[in-house]
């Protein structure tokens, strides 16, 4: 790919085999790369790509990229692009969480602090929690305590200190 950008059969052999893998990010990604080296001329072979991935992408991601097909290649730096582009950047102006972490990260790291939670063990838990306030992964945070109340449980101080801590608005610089 990096060789020959242009080469829609690379593109192609790479969204398959993102399409193997779990999650929404690397077929984003890779999608990405196809919709930023190739304009106009090939809105047949984005529309084909397109609907192998929009299964997994989130509705705001194919609609975005829905209207990129009968447009130009996508700039390098782009909204569209993830930690999984080979020839795109993500832009700048996403979330902190997104740059940081995908929304599969997100999850992910939920689930594990539930069942940490569950588990007693106080070392995940603080782990997880300085991933949010750090990351400031306040989905990853969001589905983990939502579960957990769910659950019934009673979410201790530093739980609640941290709730506390991503409502903040962040300072820009």
């Amino acid at each position: 790919m990096l060789r020959v950008p242009g080469d829609p059969d690379a593109h192609m052999a790479r969204l398959q085999a993102t399409l193997e893998l779990p999650g929404a990010e690397p077929v984003q990604g890779a999608l990405a790369d196809l919709f930023g080296s190739f304009g106009t001329p090939h809105a047949t072979l984005k529309r084909t790509a397109l609907h192998l991935a929009k299964g997994r992408l989130s509705a705001h991601a194919a609609r975005w990229f829905e209207a990129q097909l009968d447009q130009a290649p996508l700039p390098a730096i782009n909204p569209l692009a993830t930690r999984w582009s080979v020839l795109a950047h993500p832009s700048a102006d996403i979330s902190t969480r997104a740059r940081r972490c995908s929304v599969d990260d997100s999850r992910l790291l939920a689930g594990q602090a539930v069942l940490a939670f569950e588990a007693r063990n106080q070392t995940a838990q603080n782990e997880f929690l300085h991933h949010c306030v750090t990351c400031h992964d306040n989905l990853a945070f969001m589905l983990a305590r939502r579960a957990l109340r769910q659950s019934g449980a009673a979410l201790p101080a530093d739980w609640e200190a941290v709730s506390l801590q991503l409502e903040q608005p962040r300072e820009t610089t």
